[in-house]
């Protein structure tokens, strides 16, 4: 029996080579985009979870609530927390910070900037990292100690045996190589190559040690057994909040309980919840469900495809099924049939599927940058899953047919009466080709919003000439602020330069420092805070910002710049006149609507007060009002922001490059760099580069997207072209007698397209709105974003529509172009 139902399957999908050679394709395309995603979106949903007792690991987040600012979440923290965690909280066994630095390695008279990580003694016992070399428990005992990945240990020692070797860093005392583990894998959000102790980096921390306001490390906990880490996460605010001191500042009182709100957050759960970190860039679930959405999606037009032409070729087995139930034939039988045929063309299309995964698969992987595994004998889920899913495609595509055909009378189909027999799977297929056009349409709209809206990030004008603009890096720490302006005036003298202009940070780095203003006369309650930076003189043309009101930075005024800081011990108790400082100030246009200023104009003469590094109080003069600008992606507001000269030494100088001959002048700015930092070696990068780099993530996004969608249309036209054939069949007595009583072959073909472009434009009405809605609501998520334009969704859905009259308009040119008598004479 099962040979008889196996022969009469094959000779089916050999009699029916273009219905057989449409549904296996579709097929094949629909599971390999499926598995293509899959793969993805099981890879963004492992990280970390490799830890022995990742459920047992947290990493402290917190949510700042700054007034007149929008809400930021971030996942970095302060010194002191982790030790007050430790201290006060039972429930913690272990804390460890992590802190990111740069140091520069010299070895082999050569010299390397490279990105370190200072971390607590708990560290390696919180991560139970691989140790290819060294004692994991023991590595970092040394404040002198070191652990390297193996990339960097090939780097710096080749072939030898890195263990007990030493890296000259930051010309202190030598480091001794402790340990080396495996590369970082792809699903972690660690991002490692040189871990060091934080002994290593304590006295340049010293400072900060013991401020709650300064947030600059990541730290992580890991729980006693049995804690309840979402009950402990919910009592961290209120713990938090008699812990945190408030910090008494001469323009008010900062009550850091009040604007920090803490949380825990599940070590597997890090990378799904993309708040502001130092190391990978996070995932949101949203999107990793949205990809996932999309992969059952294209894997349904597949599916509906395979269902649709499943259905119109069975009706053309009218005559078959009853022959077989006259002859004794059981319903169960003709089912079995049925579903046997659809479950071998789902295996066929399967193993067809499978080797376009493994063709597709490693540059999926380099696009991705990942390592995708797609392994069906060594991974456990892979093989079932798959043949699960072939199961559940195969059942459903022959059920209805199966199910329809083997319960019909076969005295009528006998008699003539056959052509009753498809009326209700018509409207059956004519109601898939909606679902699947109204998905494709959808896809394409989607693809087409998260374009537009990363063109518009990278095109819109972020208020600064990010073109032809160079940011220097990698000063050494013992420099000082008047070594780097003399470095800044040496580089503004160059041909090819425009400006430079020291700065404590730039657009783009990820930086952020705030601080209470007070206006004068104003309730000392009220915290008014803005976002402070320390710039240069030529900060505003260096940077290319629009002034919109009153003066830049003049070097020749000398009241521009606050004065140093008094000597505590010079000072005595309570004269509080020696300890205000009086200075220049400019702010954005933001900042002016905070301040509660009329206009940019009416800003400008006005004062108020910043706290001092020494308790004492900057009184700041308004002398300008820059036009705002983006300090980080669309994805958030500008914040209120003031510029005061720095008084101390800077993080980065901008050096704005006059177009033409860009790299001559940057072969200049290495060798004055060079006569300045000879054992120092210079990181630079372009603005541009940078900000480009804040949508790498929207960019693949946007890649992905345009991808599965040209895959869902492409089987959606697949499956359109085979209804096309089966259409065209059905009507071809029809077609000749049209023609023999004078209609053109443009008439037959108007005629045929008219019938499937009535679904697409059904289609139409269904994925318009849905569309609408949730690409509004992905689109909240940027503060800067695109409208939406009524025009997008009516091109694609005429495009979809040019797609199916293009589909089906070819075959059915075809099809009318055949003789008549040759129609006539069918059957």
């Amino acid at each position: 029996m099962l040979k008889n139902y196996l022969m009469v399957a094959l000779r089916n999908l050999l009699k029916h080579k273009l219905y057989s050679a449409i549904n296996v394709t579709g097929l094949a395309v629909g599971l390999a985009t499926c598995v293509l995603i899959l793969l993805f979106v099981r890879n963004e949903t492992s990280y970390d979870r490799f830890f022995t007792d990742n459920d047992r690991i947290y990493q402290v987040a917190f949510r700042a609530q700054l007034p007149g600012r929008q809400v930021d979440h971030f996942a970095a923290s302060m010194l002191p927390l982790a030790a007050a965690m430790k201290e006060g909280l039972p429930e913690v066994e272990m804390t460890a910070r992590v802190i990111q630095n740069s140091v520069v390695i010299k070895q082999g008279g050569e010299s390397f900037s490279e990105t370190a990580r200072a971390v607590d003694p708990d560290f390696f016992r919180i991560f139970d990292f691989t140790f290819l070399r060294g004692d994991r428990m023991a590595a970092l005992d040394d404040p002198n100690s070191i652990v390297l990945t193996e990339s960097m240990a090939r780097k710096y020692f080749k072939d030898q045996d890195p263990l007990g070797q030493t890296l000259d860093i930051d010309g202190s005392a030598p480091a001794k190589v402790t340990g080396v583990i495996p590369d970082m894998p792809s699903n972690t959000h660690f991002d490692l190559d040189i871990i060091r102790p934080y002994a290593a980096v304590a006295q340049a921390m010293r400072g900060i040690e013991t401020n709650w306001g300064a947030v600059c490390c990541e730290t992580y906990v890991r729980l006693k057994p049995g804690v309840d880490g979402k009950a402990l996460s919910d009592r961290m605010p209120a713990w938090f909040k008699n812990t945190a001191p408030t910090l008494n500042s001469p323009t008010g009182n900062v009550v850091l309980g009040e604007i920090f709100t803490p949380r825990l957050r599940n070590l597997k759960d890090i990378h799904t919840d993309p708040v502001m970190t130092s190391m990978r860039p996070a995932t949101s679930y949203a999107e990793i469900i949205t990809f996932a959405a999309v992969a059952a999606l294209v894997l349904a037009i597949a599916s509906i495809n395979f269902m649709n032409l499943a259905t119109a070729r069975a009706t053309q087995r009218a005559r078959e099924v009853s022959v077989r139930k006259v002859v004794g034939a059981s319903r169960s039988q003709i089912i079995m049939q049925f579903i046997g045929e659809s479950l071998l063309l789902t295996v066929i299309g399967l193993v067809l599927s499978i080797a376009l995964v493994e063709l597709a698969l490693p540059a999926y992987s380099a696009f991705l940058d990942k390592k995708l595994s797609f392994n069906l004998f060594t991974d456990p889920l892979l093989g079932p899953a798959l043949l699960g899913l072939a199961l559940v495609v195969g059942v459903a595509g022959g059920a209805y047919p199966a199910f329809f055909l083997s319960g019909f009378n076969p005295a009528r189909v006998l008699k003539g009466a056959s052509s009753g027999v498809g009326g209700g799977s018509g409207r059956l297929r004519m109601a898939l080709v909606v679902v699947q056009f109204a998905i494709s349409i959808s896809l394409m709209v989607a693809t087409s919003v998260v374009y537009g809206q990363l063109l518009y990030a990278q095109n819109k004008n972020l208020g600064f000439e990010k073109e032809n603009t160079l940011v220097l890096r990698g000063f050494p720490r013992s420099v000082d602020q008047a070594r780097q302006q003399t470095l800044v005036e040496a580089l503004a003298k160059l041909d090819g330069v425009v400006a430079a202009a020291g700065s404590s940070s730039t657009p783009g780095d990820g930086s952020e420092n705030n601080t209470n203003v007070r206006l004068p006369g104003a309730n000392p309650d009220q915290m008014l805070v803005l976002r402070q930076g320390g710039v240069d003189w030529d900060f505003v043309k260096a940077l290319g910002l629009q002034l919109v009101a009153g003066r830049e930075f003049d070097r020749n005024r000398p009241a521009d710049q606050l004065p140093p800081l008094a000597d505590p011990a010079q000072v005595p108790a309570g004269d509080t006149a020696a300890r205000t400082y009086a200075g220049s100030v400019m702010i954005n246009e933001a900042a002016v609507k905070r301040l509660g200023f009329a206009s940019n104009e009416d800003a400008i003469g006005k004062q108020f007060e910043v706290g001092a590094d020494d308790d004492g109080t900057n009184k700041l003069t308004i002398i300008g009002v820059v036009a705002d600008f983006h300090f980080r992606s669309v994805h958030d507001p500008i914040p209120p922001a003031l510029f005061v000269i720095n008084r101390d030494r800077f993080s980065d100088v901008l050096v704005r490059l006059k177009p033409g001959n860009v790299q001559k002048t940057l072969v200049e700015i290495e060798r004055v760099w060079r006569d300045m930092f000879p054992n120092r070696p210079l990181n630079r990068e372009f603005l541009d580069d940078r900000i480009q780099a804040q949508y790498v993530r929207e960019a693949k996004t946007s890649q992905m997207f345009a991808a599965f969608s040209g895959l869902a249309i492409l089987i959606a036209c697949l499956g359109l072209f085979g209804l096309a054939s089966f259409t065209a069949e059905r009507r071809t007595k029809e077609i000749g007698l049209r023609k023999v009583l004078g209609a053109s072959v443009m008439d037959i073909v108007r005629l045929l397209v008219w019938q499937f472009s009535k679904p697409v434009l059904v289609a139409n009405l269904i994925a318009w709105p849905v569309a609408w809605y949730f690409m509004d609501q992905w689109l909240n998520g940027f503060s800067f974003r695109i409208d939406l334009n009524p025009l997008l969704f009516v091109s694609a859905g005429a495009v979809a529509l040019l797609i199916a009259w293009a589909t089906v308009g070819l075959h059915a040119a075809r099809v009318a172009q055949a003789k008549p008598v040759t129609a006539l004479r069918y059957e």
